[in-house]
């Protein structure tokens, strides 16, 4: 082999295992966080999930844009920072959150139909601290 192919081949290699390490050191992959900083990591990454999500239902309803619920995408996602915040934080979920049962509310909030009473974090069951936290 030449040195340019050994070069490239040690250079892929590195790359995997640095993908692959990166992975397994991200606290949402290897189940319950182990310090107060990924705790908290994972519940402010949850956070950002579900605000996506939930603007992303909005805007699939048809409720962003001009005279609709939210003026712009950035306005549905500042409201719902703040109260999506004050129902899933790291006082209230000091163990951090669990991943998988993360995926669970969001798959709950992509299923949601338009038109659904459901305009609050905290009507969706799968979503609600008590669910989605480590106890």
């Amino acid at each position: 082999m030449s040195i340019s192919a050994l070069g490239k081949c040690l250079t892929l290699a590195t790359v995997t295992a640095g993908a692959l390490l990166g992975c397994s050191q991200n606290p949402m992959w290897n189940g319950r966080p182990e310090t107060p900083a990924a705790r908290a990591e994972t519940v402010t990454a949850a956070v950002e999930d579900i605000v996506a999500e939930r603007c992303d239902l909005e805007a699939r309803c048809g409720n962003i844009g001009p005279n609709q619920k939210y003026e712009a995408r950035d306005m549905c996602e500042s409201k719902l920072q703040g109260t999506t915040g004050s129902l899933l934080n790291t006082k209230d979920c000091p163990l951090g959150v669990d991943h998988r049962k993360l995926e669970a509310c969001l798959a709950n909030i992509r299923a949601e139909a338009c038109g659904s009473i459901f305009d609050s974090l905290g009507r969706w069951n799968a979503c609600r601290d008590g669910q989605i936290c480590y106890r």
